[in-house]
């Protein structure tokens, strides 16, 4: 789905003929053509760029740079995303006309953002508007911006996919552009702003794409509007019964779409809805089958759900080995889709970094030039102007310290928000996993015990449901400083996701991490809430597993303690259990 999204979206269907006095016109002709073909008739549009083919010899510097764009757009429509992506960079350096550049720019951009080349997707949709920024040729600034609201949507960075859909939406305010202009401030809302609009206003949304042809972006409207409902859990059996009628009215359009992915999320969805109408037969069928239509799609929103849905209904019908299964598999998927959003920020942040970075370079060969030439001018003068000279060139250095002052702070704060949790402020799983692989080397050496515990807050959904996001992240801030109190010299505490942490403890036996760790469950248990504004309590459940039982292997100890912490939940809650090996295995 997200390939011919992004595809689509690089082309300005406004845009005019492009044409200059030196270009041979049967050429231009037949480009603009192709052009108009992209999009409407992809098998006349493919035939047309491997006729055109003979004709490069006589094609202007414009001419070939907008052919190798087609040349790369027909690769990738086959799939054949690689060989697309090298073509352009190949010739792009060399293009001197912005309108090819901002086409090649990005066709790249996107291509790559689709095929998980987070940094070069960043990267190229930088010069793409960057280029933008030099011209006044609308139908070029109009495919930048296309380029950069799908880009940045990829990327998780939904307000700056809505600038860039506002912006094209003041360029050409057609219903096309409305509809995506809808699309992307639709997710800003749900994911920045956290709030869901009036179905009213996504149903007329929805209805304004369905009529200018975008099914897709359609049919994600009012998936995503159900799914965010859902996931609210502000609902009654009303409203239940409203969504069901919601996807009943889309069930024709996804199942007749040819796209995986739309229908395994619808499928998914339904899932959903049969379990909290308890029926779990049709639940579990409707959850296996989004699994199987997800089959090939990756790690995905959908997967999360059905598997959810496959844990709630094992567990209801008894069956707690599947129910563990399944738990197992969707925290795998939520770690994968964790990590990927991760790693969508992190390239984010680094393309902005070395950014940053080429602009002190080149302000500071500037001032370099700049003191070179002052020099030059300043030799010839008496020698009772020696002391201006050396005051000058103090000062012009002095604007270059502040200049590598200001670039050495830019470095530190991206370091430090990629290893440390912006809400908790104690470690991301990255920077946890780098620092607990040399305990573990170093622990593995001198055959010191190493000990896991992985802290789970109980029924922490309902304190953002019936109190809101304000007072969950207080709570989760308050424990972790609860937990920090109690922490000593050879501990480490880091956040997995969500409301789930991870406290590392070495060179001690397990039993004294035993009653560490329930010092800490009973401080948690203690806490006032008061002064957060809401009337709650909270407790945490623990799994503790160690070196000794699970080895020196992470992913091994993590997955004990996370078997011990299911046990502590399904005893009730509130409590430490360790990590009993089966049968004496591990």
């Amino acid at each position: 789905m997200m390939l011919l999204l992004v595809l689509s979206g690089v082309s300005l269907r406004a845009q005019t003929s492009i044409h200059t006095d030196s270009e041979p016109n049967h050429i231009t002709a037949e480009i603009n053509r192709l052009e108009e073909l992209r999009l409407s008739d992809p098998g006349e549009f493919s035939k047309g760029v491997d006729e055109l083919s003979e004709y490069t010899s006589k094609m202007s510097g414009y001419q070939h740079c907008h052919y190798q764009f087609l040349r790369g757009y027909q690769k990738a429509f086959k799939g054949l995303s690689a060989e697309a992506v090298d073509l352009m960079e190949s010739v792009v350096d060399e293009c001197d006309d912005l309108r090819a550049k901002i086409r090649l720019n990005a066709l790249i951009a996107n291509i790559s953002a689709i095929g998980g080349d987070y940094e070069k997707a960043s990267s190229y949709i930088d010069q793409a508007i960057n280029n933008a920024e030099q011209t006044s040729d609308e139908g070029s600034k109009g495919i930048a911006y296309s380029g950069a609201s799908m880009v940045y949507n990829i990327l998780n960075q939904h307000d700056l996919s809505a600038e860039y859909s506002e912006l094209l939406f003041d360029i050409d305010s057609s219903s096309e552009n409305r509809c995506r202009l809808t699309f992307t401030k639709n997710l800003k809302l749900i994911n920045i702003d956290n709030k869901l609009p009036p179905f009213n206003e996504v149903h007329s949304a929805a209805e304004t794409c369905k009529a200018e042809g975008h099914l897709v972006l359609s049919l994600s409207l009012i998936l995503d509007y159900v799914k965010e409902r859902l996931a609210d859990e502000n609902w009654d059996l009303n409203d239940l019964v409203e969504l069901t009628e919601v996807l009943d009215g889309i069930q024709s359009d996804i199942l007749n779409s040819p796209y995986k992915n739309l229908q395994a999320s619808f499928t998914a969805t339904q899932a959903k809805l049969y379990l909290l109408n308890n029926d779990y037969t049709k639940a579990k069928e409707f959850a296996l089958r989004a699994v199987s239509l997800n089959s090939g799609l990756g790690t995905t929103e959908q997967l999360i759900i059905a598997l959810g849905v496959l844990e709630k209904v094992a567990e209801k019908r008894g069956g707690f080995e599947d129910a563990y299964h399944y738990l197992k598999q969707k925290n795998s998927a939520e770690l994968k889709i964790y990590d990927q959003s991760k790693s969508k920020q992190l390239a984010f942040m680094t393309v902005k970094h070395a950014n940053l970075a080429k602009e002190f370079e080149i302000e500071q060969l500037n001032q370099q030039k700049a003191v070179l030439e002052l020099e030059k001018k300043l030799a010839k003068q008496e020698a009772n102007n020696q002391r201006l000279v050396i005051l000058l060139i103090l000062t012009l250095l002095a604007l270059v310290l502040l200049w590598l002052f200001k670039i050495k702070k830019r470095h530190d704060y991206f370091k430090g928000v990629s290893e440390i949790d912006h809400l908790t402020k104690v470690l991301t799983r990255k920077a946890f996993e780098e620092q607990v692989h040399k305990v573990l080397d170093a622990s593995r050496a001198h055959k010191d015990t190493v000990n896991v515990a992985i802290m789970d807050l109980d029924h922490f959904k309902q304190v953002n449901d019936t109190h809101g996001h304000l007072i969950g992240d207080w709570v989760l801030k308050n424990v972790v400083y609860v937990i920090k109190e109690m922490m000593e010299a050879n501990m480490m505490i880091a956040r997995l996701g969500g409301e789930e942490f991870c406290v590392v403890m070495h060179g001690v036996p397990a039993d004294v991490m035993m009653a560490k760790v329930e010092k800490m469950r009973q401080a948690i248990a203690d806490f006032d809430c008061n002064d957060s504004g809401a009337e709650l309590s909270v407790t945490a459940s623990f799994g503790v597993t160690s070196s000794d039982v699970s080895g020196y292997n992470l992913p091994m100890l993590l997955t004990h303690a996370d078997v011990a912490l299911f046990e502590a939940k399904n005893k009730g809650r509130n409590r430490v259990v360790a990590f009993v090996p089966v049968n004496g295995h591990k």
